[in-house]
Formats: structure tokens, sequence, C-alpha cells
């Protein structure tokens, strides 16, 4: 083992002696490549973590200078986008996260929150508003429609119900079926802990 580029490697990329001794050996002594193979498994070792794919990862991970830790937590803490594709640029449409019975975010690793822009959510609006009226948990105003630019509170069995109804749903896209999908896990993770769903129209 060259001692010389041992101390190279671990000045470059801050790492146990026992990992530099191995990614030497399996690198012929080449630092460049040992570099390359200790941040591609940092990278997938993120993507994994935060569930994102290799790029998102990657992208971060640089722009936390490297930092796995740090990387992920940037990661985690990005509101969630739902979306067939059509509106990617979108900033127009609805956000939708969880709270207890006392109105309050829970609060966990990953952000809770998914953002819809309105052309998508437009695809299950009639299932959302077919549950009105609602009585607001907060003031117990009953609400007679469904606020496309304001808050709605969902409780967990009209939530539940809203996703029985969306599951209904006939379509042939086959974009428009996984943003349907995806809609309906998001929610069904949600509901596993969650007293309500908030949904909020940022028209």
């Amino acid at each position: 083992m060259d001692n010389e580029k041992l101390r190279t490697l671990r000045n470059k990329i801050s790492i146990p002696l026992s990992q530099a001794i191995r990614l030497l050996k399996k690198n012929n002594d080449d630092i460049e490549l040992c570099e390359q193979e200790f941040h591609n498994d940092n990278i997938k070792t993120i993507s994994i973590k935060t569930e994102c794919d290799y790029d998102v990862a990657k992208e971060n991970y640089e722009l936390c200078n490297y930092d796995v830790v740090k990387t992920v937590e940037r990661i985690n803490q990005k509101t969630i986008i739902i979306t067939t594709g059509k509106a990617t640029d979108s900033k127009i449409g609805f956000v939708l996260w969880p709270e207890n019975g006392k109105g309050e975010f829970y609060k966990t690793v990953k952000r809770n929150d998914a953002f819809i822009p309105t052309e998508d959510f437009d695809l299950f609006l009639k299932e959302f508003q077919s549950v009105f009226p609602l009585r607001n948990p907060w003031n117990d105003v009953i609400e007679d429609e469904f606020d496309k630019t304001g808050h709605n509170f969902f409780d967990h069995k009209t939530i539940s119900l809203i996703v029985e109804k969306i599951k209904l749903i006939e379509n042939e896209n086959e974009k428009e079926n996984a943003f349907l999908l995806e809609t309906i896990n998001w929610l069904n993770d949600k509901l596993v802990y969650a007293e309500y769903i908030v949904v909020y129209g940022n028209l």
C-alpha cells in the first residue's frame, strides 16, 4: 500500500483508514477513481434514504458540499409535487397536508405536504366537491362548497370516502392513471396517522 496515496485520499475525502485502504486496493491506487466511487456510493445511499432518483440526490449532494446528512435533511424538507407532468412549472394549485385534532402539523422526518397543480387537481375536483357541505372543525361553521382559494378541512372518514371515489375514476391515459395512483398512495399514507387532511387552494 502506497502510504502517500493513502494520506492524499484521506485529505481529499474524510473517510476511515479501513475504507481508504479498501478503495485504493479496489481501484489500483487511482485516487480519482476512489473519489468517484466514494461519492457515487454516497449518492446511492441518499437516493435510498430519501426515496428520490439518482439525479436529484446528486444535485442536492453537490449543493450541500458533499455532506450526506445535510443532503438527506434538505431533500426530506422539500414539498412533494404530485403531477401528471403537464403543468411542470405551475405554481398555482393546491397544497395538501395532514393535521391532528388540535390543528397542529405532525413532526416527522419528511415533509408531509404535497403540491398538486390546478390542471391535475381538476381530475378529481368533483370527488372533493361531492362531500360538501362539511363542518369546519375549528369554527363549527358549515361550509357549503369546496373553497378553491382557501382552506378545506377533511376528517379521516371523509378523506377515506374521497379516496374510494378517486379509485373509481375511469381513465385511459397512462400518465393520468399514474398520477391518480400516486395521489391515492399519498392520502393513504397520511390516513395511517392523520385526523385531518387540509387542502389549501392558492388560486
